[in-house]
């Protein structure tokens, strides 16, 4: 955006909530506005597994914002990357759901030398594992004839072997379903000093791709 030549006698930048120390989200407007995805971290467009996702709206400001992707080859909405600022890094800290590895549960081996704990809830399979600041869940569900859990983990393990998440994140979760969600059910969410950010969607692969990218 073009800085306004025009001088500015009076505060225009309004600032909706500023609450240093606590868990609100830092609001602010007019000049830190953004109406493109290339004034965000968010890629433009993102492929995986055949599926290609575009971004189709942005709104909000630059410590606050959300993009919203649609899926190139049926038009709907299928994933949203946002950033919240938050007071503190530890209130944006808390947000991010991460699970450490005092997981209980059978243990199974993945790819290369990962190991990860497998859980069985109402109908589901949990298979967890952590990669340094991040832990990943990978939800199977029981009546899914497509493969089992374990070979989903393995899947979504080579995905985030073999391109890495966000460098700059202090800690990260991932939360992934092997089917195709109806809602934007996967999620990847990632805490950077007072920055939360966070990738919705309706795939595994895409969602992950999306969080990849967004660095």
């Amino acid at each position: 955006m073009q800085r306004k030549t025009k001088i500015i006698t009076a505060v225009t930048v309004a600032i909706a909530a500023i609450t240093l120390g606590s868990g609100t989200v830092i609001e602010m407007h007019a000049a830190n506005d953004v109406g493109s995805v290339s004034q965000t971290t968010a890629p433009s467009t993102v492929t995986a597994d055949s599926t290609k996702l575009t971004a189709d709206s942005t709104s909000g400001t630059k410590q606050n914002y959300t993009v919203k992707y649609a899926d190139k080859g049926t038009g709907d909405q299928s994933a949203t990357l946002q950033k919240k600022t938050y007071g503190s890094a530890n209130s944006a800290e808390n947000q991010v759901d991460y699970v450490g590895t005092n997981t209980e549960g059978a243990r199974v081996k993945l790819n290369g030398s990962t190991t990860a704990v497998v859980q069985g809830v109402m109908g589901h399979t949990y298979v967890h594992w952590n990669k340094g600041d991040w832990s990943v869940t990978a939800v199977a569900s029981n009546a899914d004839e497509t493969g089992t859990p374990t070979q989903f983990a393995k899947q979504v393990n080579k995905q985030i072997t073999s391109s890495s998440l966000p460098k700059s994140a202090d800690t990260g979760a991932i939360t992934v379903y092997s089917g195709t969600e109806k809602d934007e059910a996967n999620s990847v969410s990632w805490q950077n000093g007072k920055q939360l950010y966070t990738v919705s969607g309706k795939t595994a692969a895409s969602t992950v791709k999306l969080a990849q990218d967004a660095d």
